[in-house]
């Protein structure tokens, strides 16, 4: 077995052993049987909070809501989630010095950081495909999903731009060796693109996009060219990111 590999399966059984698989598959799954029980019931939650008497015409719930409570949970509740499960990924094992022999045995530092996004990236996609499978399942079941338009390559945004944000916790857990550093980096990289999103000529480019544009591509108000840009800027800052770990890691003293 290569080092790599190696490395990797320790990776996966201490996920395992931390709960971390279990807690993916549960919340995730959770999240996405939420997107159309939601959309379900919201009418009829609307309707008993409402004085008695009043008429309320809602209209009936539809494929596109159930899609949009997806857009609404995933990127909120469950982006935050995965990275809060997997922001001490590498700050831990800098804290507690627990790499030092592996290294001193001849492991590459290289092998560490990109062992780490590829357990990360692995979750990240299980994580991604649990909520889209339930949603799309349990949306299929309800209601009649011709009205809307470019499901997977919408909900793809989403995933490209989590895995952008993993990836710069990651690379702030490594340059920080802080949990707290890893969160403070990414929640300052969000902000800044938040702040970038306020000039009109940056929307053809900023990353953002990828998570503000895909209900509005459920609708086709949105065109897929739109969204060629952004994608390849975000695959870019997943790129340098990682490389970027990687060699602070590689001139890091432990």
């Amino acid at each position: 077995m290569s080092p790599w590999f190696g490395f990797l399966k320790k990776e996966w059984t201490e996920s395992v052993k931390s709960y971390k698989l279990l807690l993916t598959i549960l919340i995730f799954s959770v999240l996405g049987i939420l997107n159309p029980f939601t959309a379900k019931i919201t009418p009829a939650i609307m309707g008993n909070f409402m004085p008695e008497g009043t008429i309320l015409n809602l209209p009936e719930p539809t494929a596109l809501d159930s899609w949009l409570q997806f857009y609404k949970n995933f990127p909120q509740m469950g982006l935050f989630i995965f990275i809060l499960l997997f922001s001490t990924m590498m700050s831990k094992e800098l804290e507690n010095g627990t790499l030092v022999i592996l290294l001193t045995k001849g492991l590459r530092r290289s092998t560490v950081i990109t062992a780490k996004f590829a357990m990360g990236f692995s979750y990240w996609t299980l994580a991604f495909l649990l909520t889209f499978i339930v949603t799309y399942s349990y949306t299929a079941f309800y209601w009649d999903q011709s009205i809307v338009q470019h499901v997977f390559l919408a909900a793809g945004c989403v995933y490209v731009l989590g895995l952008l944000l993993f990836t710069i916790t990651l690379w702030g857990n490594t340059y920080f060796a802080s949990a707290y550093g890893g969160l403070l980096v990414t929640v300052i990289a969000v902000i800044i693109l938040f702040i970038i999103a306020i000039f009109p000529e940056t929307q053809i480019w900023n990353p953002l996009q990828l998570l503000t544009s895909p209900p509005q591509m459920l609708t086709g108000e949105v065109a897929l060219k739109e969204m060629r840009t952004p994608f390849i800027v975000a695959i870019g800052a997943i790129l340098a990111f990682l490389i970027g770990a990687i060699l602070h890691f590689n001139k890091k003293l432990l």
